[in-house]
């Protein structure tokens, strides 16, 4: 039956360490360039879809709510103004009821050297509360600030992000996302993806969490 790590890996924190993951025959070659952060998620063996593209779809929260809602767990990818490829990983997925959903398996994102090579993944702290800010007016939350797309007004593209309450600090202890671009960018791009599931078949967490409506 194997480890139950194995057998049920999102209730375990994110692995960092061990991105030995092969393409499964739908993938493109950006998802197969993703694949490896998916290792020991629910994602890891299945098909993806694009689900959400800002550039194709629109930068605003109704527009990305359209797309995402009730799929099912989903990969943010944001690509910053002068190409740091960097997101997140949302164990729960988005319905856009306006909760705070909590998951330990939730971990952020960065390519430093580009898209293709190893990632720097930074685990959820202090307990699974939070991992996601699902409210209907803004786009992708992860905690309160750790990465943030707001789709502010008069500045759609404009992300932030400031680690250390909910998601860990990199290991020499910069505190955003994107380095040495400090706590705040502007995206060129911003796309979502989520499993491929059959028809019929049961999508996980595509309803309201218990006990976490504001």
């Amino acid at each position: 039956m194997g480890h139950p790590s194995e057998r049920f890996p999102e209730q375990y924190p994110a692995t960092v360490d061990d991105f030995d993951v092969k393409p499964v025959p739908t993938d493109n070659a950006e998802m197969a360039a993703l694949r490896p952060l998916l290792k020991k998620t629910n994602l890891e063996s299945r098909g993806l879809k694009l689900t959400y593209s800002a550039n194709r779809d629109g930068w605003n929260a109704e527009k990305f709510h359209r797309k995402v809602d009730k799929l099912g767990g989903g990969l943010v990818v944001c690509t910053t103004k002068d190409g740091l490829i960097c997101g997140g990983y949302n164990p729960k997925g988005w319905v856009g009821y306006g909760e705070a959903r909590g998951s330990i398996a939730a971990f952020l994102f960065v390519y430093k050297r580009g898209i293709g090579q190893l990632p720097t993944k930074l685990r959820k702290v202090g307990g699974p509360s939070l991992a996601q800010q699902d409210l209907p007016e803004i786009g992708p939350s992860f905690g309160a600030d750790s990465l943030v797309i707001p789709f502010a007004d008069g500045e759609p593209r404009r992300a932030r992000s400031k680690l250390g309450s909910y998601y860990e600090r990199f290991p020499d202890g910069t505190s955003t996302l994107f380095g040495k671009r400090g706590g705040s960018v502007e995206l060129k791009d911003l796309k979502v993806y989520h499993g491929v599931y059959a028809e019929g078949e049961y999508i996980p967490f595509t309803d309201a969490e218990p006990f976490a409506l504001y």
